[in-house]
């Protein structure tokens, strides 16, 4: 069975494909076919001939969502070429969440996909002794307590790295290693929001990146496409002398204030962030690998978003 990273760049080929399937025929497309592009077409091409169908029935549903809702996609002011392309991951590690980019040209209009196969995940990063996550994530370094408090963890990680543990074996490594880590990430995040008051936004703008984007999930079980627009800076849905938009979609609004910090309810490894606005996060620290290493990673998920967030949901 492939990966999950061999499935998800299997369906980042899929929607591109299906963006040019859909487009050629209305304007004029070129195809970035760069290393990138090639990465995702081999993924593809690892899965079996079902899971192919399924790739591509899914993606299309979701471009048929997108496609009447982006004038500039088939109507555009301009006569420059639509250039589709695949962000190398790099991106999103910088945070553009963009997998997909349908753009016009470099200086004017473009829009992305967030692909996403059966998971909603909005990031996945890591904690580790070196790893600033105030500066990655907001900007603000975080201070020597929070230091002081995760080093003793991190130097035990390496103590059993060294003897090539395995994670299978640790006993209680929850109460071991998760929740002392957990507290002392809560802890530095609220002495953090407490001195600067732009850190609910600057979270958020680093968990969803700086540019707008659709996201495109894809639901095996359920046999489902579903698309969310995340309109944050408003350039989604734009109209053009050409085309007016279906309709417009609505711009979200960012936190402003964190309302609460804890873990979730009866969970070891899972805190949870509840922001004004709608907006609440799950953040699930676990190990990453089988052995023993000094660093953990966290599955980041929107387990909550504000109320005019729209969605829509096509069978195949």
């Amino acid at each position: 069975m492939p990966s999950q990273e061999i499935t998800g760049k299997a369906f980042e080929y899929a929607c591109i494909k299906a963006l040019f399937d859909k487009l050629s025929s209305q304007t004029d497309v070129e195809l970035l076919e760069d290393v990138n592009f090639n990465n995702t077409k081999s993924a593809f091409e690892q899965l079996t001939e079902a899971e192919k169908k399924d790739d591509l029935l899914a993606a299309l549903r979701g471009v048929e969502i997108i496609a009447p809702l982006e004038p500039n996609l088939a109507f555009p002011d301009v006569k420059e070429p639509l250039i589709l392309s695949i962000q190398p991951d790099k991106k999103g590690q910088k945070g553009d969440v963009r997998d997909v980019l349908c753009v016009r040209n470099e200086k004017g209009w473009n829009i992305g996909l967030s692909c996403k196969n059966n998971h909603e995940a909005v990031k996945h990063s890591r904690l580790s002794r070196t790893i600033d996550f105030g500066k990655e994530w907001l900007g603000y370094s975080v201070s020597e307590n929070y230091k002081n408090a995760i080093n003793p963890l991190f130097d035990e990680l390496d103590d059993l790295k060294s003897k090539k543990a395995r994670w299978a074996g640790i006993d209680k490594k929850d109460e071991r290693f998760y929740i002392p880590l957990l507290k002392a990430f809560l802890e530095e995040l609220s002495n953090l929001n407490k001195e600067h008051a732009d850190v609910p936004e600057k979270l958020l703008n680093y968990l969803l990146g700086r540019n707008d984007f659709y996201k495109v999930i894809k639901h095996t079980k359920e046999r489902t496409t579903e698309v969310k627009p995340f309109n944050i800076y408003g350039t989604l849905g734009l109209s053009t002398k050409v085309q007016k938009e279906m309709y417009k979609i609505t711009r979200l609004k960012m936190p402003t204030e964190i309302l609460k910090m804890d873990f979730k309810k009866d969970s070891t490894n899972t805190v949870q962030i509840i922001c004004d606005n709608g907006w609440t996060l799950s953040l699930r620290i676990h190990n990453a690998s089988e052995w023993v290493e000094p660093s953990l990673k966290f599955d980041i998920q929107l387990v909550g978003v504000p109320n005019n967030l729209g969605s829509r949901i096509e069978a195949w």
